[in-house]
Formats: C-alpha cells, structure tokens, sequence
C-alpha cells in the first residue's frame, strides 16, 4: 500500500512518490476544491435566475430559455462533481485519520490534526496547545518523522 524510502524520506502512494506533508494536506486540499465548486453552482444559480427586460419579448424568450437550459445543465454538471468530490474527501479524511492515529505520542497527532484537518496556523496551534511557536515547529518535525515510521509500519 504504501512505502517509505529510507533515502528521502517520501511516501510512496500508488506508485506516486510525496511527502508526509503532502499526503496530509490533501485533506484541506480536497476541502478547498469543493468549496470553490459549491461557489461556482452559487453563481450559477444567481445567473440562471437573473431576469432582464426585453423589448421583443417573442424573440429573446427563446433564447433566454436556451441560455436558462444550458445554465443548467451546468450547474447540473458542478453538482454531480461536487458529490463525486465529497465521496473523495470522505476517504481521504478516513485515510489521513487513520494515519494520524498511528503516531504514538498525543501532541503530536494533536498538532496533526489542528494543522491537517481543521486548517488551523502554527500560531493558533501554539495558543491552543499552550506552545510557543519554536516548540510546535519541533513537534511537527517529530509529528512528521513519526507518520513516516507509521507508512513504514503500514508497508
């Protein structure tokens, strides 16, 4: 499943090579997606109930009913994107947990999941945890050594 070469230090993921940093972040990574998606539809949407003032009302109705079709069918389109994107999320996020839960020591999966899963700063993680920001750039240095044992232990 997945592997660690002892040289660099990278995670092997379906035969695609990246760091622990990379694999966590494709949580918040997914997370963005969707929400620029979810936007589009908005937009789409707002688009679609528009309404203008015609002077021949025979002539533009039809074409305003055309525009109004395809406008649908794209947010249509968006909608069945964002669903599949979520599905996708939803295993990462199961994944990127379950990872996480392999680290031993309680800090460290505690700063793993402010920063990978709930998108927080350093420094937010800092006051919570009541580190200063040295110490948190240490734990996640520690935090990240130990999700690369736990891929090796996967392996």
């Amino acid at each position: 499943m997945f592997a660690v070469s002892k040289n660099d230090r990278k995670v092997d993921k379906g035969g695609i090579r990246v760091t622990a940093k990379e694999y966590l972040r494709q949580y918040l990574n997914a997370e963005r997606a969707i929400n620029a998606k979810l936007e589009q539809i908005s937009k789409l949407r707002a688009l679609a109930t528009k309404t203008t003032q015609t002077l021949q009302p025979d002539k533009v109705q039809s074409s305003m009913e055309n525009k109004t079709q395809k406008i649908i069918a794209k947010i249509v389109d968006l909608e069945n994107e964002v669903d599949a994107e979520i599905d996708r999320l939803v295993d990462i996020k199961a994944q990127v947990e379950a990872v996480i839960r392999q680290v031993p020591d309680a800090a460290q999966r505690i700063l793993l999941e402010r920063r990978y899963i709930l998108g927080e700063t350093w420094e937010q993680i800092a006051v919570a945890m009541n580190y200063t920001y040295r110490n948190i750039c240490y734990l996640h240095g520690k935090a990240l050594v130990a999700v690369q044992k736990s891929f090796h232990c996967i392996s």
